[in-house]
């Protein structure tokens, strides 16, 4: 009996050693690429910033069982500030395909944590989740992740090249040419030029679905100080030949934590114009570094200029009746364009009689 009460007395200290050096969960785990598929490299990253009990040049080991058990366990890689890492492919480490794992019944990867002394954290998980799968649903023609990148991490962009005219059949190469802050600094796309062909080249990860991964820091070649507050990119298509085969507008991503900035407005002043007025062009709200130029055709006469101001507001004053008061004309057609001859309007002003303007 005392023999019995002996070995349970040293089971229960073992179970209570164990537990008192259990590894508390980590304060924050994420995934690099943010956005990857199961049959690419990966990496997981784990912050103990609090675990009390985890020393700073602690050696950790990472035990899995679902989808499926690999049968040992893999040490992580200590990153220092204590972050650990683990570094694998999803479909080569679980020897399973991508289509198995997205059909696992309960949609999660299940693992914990072990430190090589003892200890363990409780059982931990990340979705299984289908990146592209849910991108192609959206019918969205781009996406991006992680929502709250910074200027020292990995962005992920996506383009669907099936809801772009004049993508698809896919080219040769599929490029982004950008630059942060309203092209304040950029990366061109220059097809001329072998290596800035391949630092700028997509993934085609098939049926028209491209991505890119890079960091802003290193991509543009800024320093740790620089404010990022949006980057502005393009898609190229390029075909083997010099020049760009096509392209295409993305929306400007703007950084995490910056507020929506109010949309652009153009209006004309007045809204009724003759030929005895004088035309004010305004637009508010734009972009940053933004120039804006006009081209006003009226008859056989063509009068371009420049509109003055700034990012909040710019102007030009159009003296009608001085430059096509003489002619008889029955509207005026206006373009506007942007220094990089990106179209803001195209459209005719009809010019009203005097007499009816009042009506």
């Amino acid at each position: 009996m005392k023999k019995l009460i002996f070995i349970i007395g040293c089971m229960l200290f073992a179970w209570s050693s164990l537990q008192a050096q259990a590894i508390a969960d980590p304060d924050k785990m994420w995934t690099v690429p943010a956005i990857h598929t199961m049959d690419e490299e990966i990496t997981w990253y784990f912050d103990f910033a609090s675990a009390a009990t985890l020393e700073d040049n602690a050696e950790l080991l990472f035990w899995t069982w679902q989808p499926s058990e690999p049968g040992v366990t893999f040490p992580l890689k200590n990153e220092g500030n204590r972050i650990w890492s683990f570094t694998f492919t999803p479909t080569e480490f679980y020897g399973l395909t991508s289509e198995k794992i997205f059909a696992y019944a309960e949609q999660k990867f299940y693992f914990n944590i072990q430190a090589a002394g003892g200890g363990a954290t409780g059982t931990l998980s990340r979705p299984i989740v289908d990146f592209i799968g849910d991108f192609v649903k959206s019918e969205k023609q781009t996406s991006y992740g992680p929502a709250d990148f910074q200027l020292n991490s990995t962005l992920s962009l996506l383009f669907n090249a099936n809801l772009v005219d004049g993508f698809l059949p896919a080219p040769s190469t599929v490029h982004l040419h950008s630059g942060l802050n309203d092209w304040d600094v950029e990366q061109q796309f220059q097809s001329w030029l072998p290596e800035i062909r391949e630092k700028t080249q997509f993934k085609h990860l098939g049926n028209g679905i491209y991505k890119k991964d890079f960091v802003p820091e290193t991509y543009y070649g800024v320093t740790e100080e620089y404010i990022m507050e949006n980057i502005v990119w393009v898609v190229a298509k390029f075909d083997g030949n010099s020049d760009w085969a096509g392209a295409w507008d993305a929306p400007k991503i703007l950084a995490p934590g910056l507020p929506e900035p109010p949309p652009p407005h153009l209006f004309f002043f007045p809204m009724k114009i003759s030929k005895n007025d004088v035309l004010i062009i305004t637009r508010d709200n734009n972009d940053r570094g933004q120039r804006l130029s006009y081209t006003i055709t009226g008859g056989s006469k063509v009068l371009t200029g420049d509109m003055e101001g700034a990012m909040t507001r710019q102007r030009a004053f159009i003296n009608i009746v001085k430059e096509f008061g003489g002619m008889d004309i029955k509207k005026i057609n206006m373009q506007i364009k942007d220094q990089n001859g990106r179209a803001i309007y195209n459209g005719d002003i009809p010019l009203v009689e005097v007499d009816n303007l009042t009506k």
